[in-house]
């Protein structure tokens, strides 16, 4: 969106530059003023441009910082093979509600009047995730690996053909860990 917002403003403010450069009508009054005004908005778009570059370049950091955690937490971190007799396979769900991001028309705005629930939907979302408790330095620490949209049965059927699901930790800071798991 910020991209898209750049071009558009960039480009109305260098539209109204090159046309007030080449004018040289006498209509419009002080061709000077116009030609210096045209700067803001390309200014403007540049902002959002800049923006956006710096948005996607930070992503691009964080996926890849992530990245080299995960290899290096491969590397030199504890491989334990959890089965699926030594996890929790959980589930949970909740409600998103989907509605309408456009102005709402006339006959919605009257029916929701007497219905305010007719302008939007709920859609359940179901969520798994592996839970697996391990003990550290006497104190038990519980790992919970990402959700994914998988259904339990096909969780559990896939750890069960894989013989298990590995399970990364970093020896010195238990809190650092990583489920190796296709799903997610």
């Amino acid at each position: 969106m910020n991209r898209i917002l750049g071009y558009l403003i960039m480009g109305t403010g260098l539209f109204i530059f090159f046309y007030f450069y080449n004018y040289h009508g006498t209509a419009i009054p002080l061709k000077e003023l116009w030609l210096v005004l045209s700067l803001f908005p390309i200014v403007i778009g540049g902002y959002f441009l800049a923006k956006f570059k710096f948005q996607q370049q930070n992503n691009q950091r964080i996926d890849t910082n992530r990245i080299t955690e995960i290899e290096k937490l491969k590397k030199t971190g504890e491989k334990i093979k959890l089965p699926l007799a030594n996890v929790e396979v959980k589930t949970r769900t909740y409600q998103k509600e989907i509605a309408n991001n456009n102005w709402p028309s006339e006959i919605q705005m009257l029916d929701s009047i007497y219905d305010d629930n007719r302008n939007y939907k709920t859609k359940e979302i179901r969520q798994t995730y592996i839970v697996f408790y391990k003990e550290y330095g006497g104190k038990t620490f519980k790992f919970v690996s990402s959700a994914t949209s998988q259904n339990v049965d096909a969780v559990k059927d896939y750890i069960d053909r894989q013989g298990g699901i590995t399970l990364y930790i970093d020896p010195n800071n238990p809190t650092v860990y990583y489920f190796d798991f296709p799903f997610l």
